[in-house]
């Protein structure tokens, strides 16, 4: 596995860095195939496959998609009422078909694969967010 560099555009000082660093896997091709959800980057997906240039620094970072997988992602900050629900969150959202990724106990990026219906994961995390325990965002939507 290779580290691919994604540079991230700050605004009101968010996303906390400046860069984000995700897995890769070389592919016979010749590009990465993203091996982990990205939890601030709003170009690449999980299972995009990239083409990178080596930096001055001696880094891989990411200069295009080469080869969209079709998958969206979404972001979830879990908010101090709804802490007590994050298992029985993420329980769902696996059995909707998506995969997670946790950054934090309570911020989780979500993989919705291109064959999971993104319409149907927004329907379930209404409610939390209507009852203010739970905040999402989006990341890159391809649907």
């Amino acid at each position: 596995m290779d580290k691919i560099m994604l540079r991230l555009s700050v605004v009101d000082d968010y996303p906390p860095a400046t860069t984000e660093g995700v897995w890769a896997e070389r592919q016979a091709s010749g590009f990465y195939r993203i091996a982990n959800i990205p939890f601030y980057s709003q170009e690449v997906c999980l299972d995009d496959e990239v083409e990178v240039r080596v930096g001055d620094d001696g880094l891989k970072w990411f200069h295009q998609v080469a080869t969209s997988s079709g998958n969206s992602t979404l972001r979830l900050v879990f908010m101090s009422a709804g802490s007590e629900r994050i298992t029985e969150v993420l329980e769902r959202i696996n059995a909707l078909g998506c995969t997670w990724e946790g950054f934090s106990k309570r911020f989780y990026s979500v993989n919705v694969p291109a064959t999971v219906l993104f319409d149907a994961v927004l329907e379930y995390l209404l409610e939390p967010f209507e009852q203010e325990w739970l905040d999402y965002e989006y990341g890159l939507v391809r649907q």
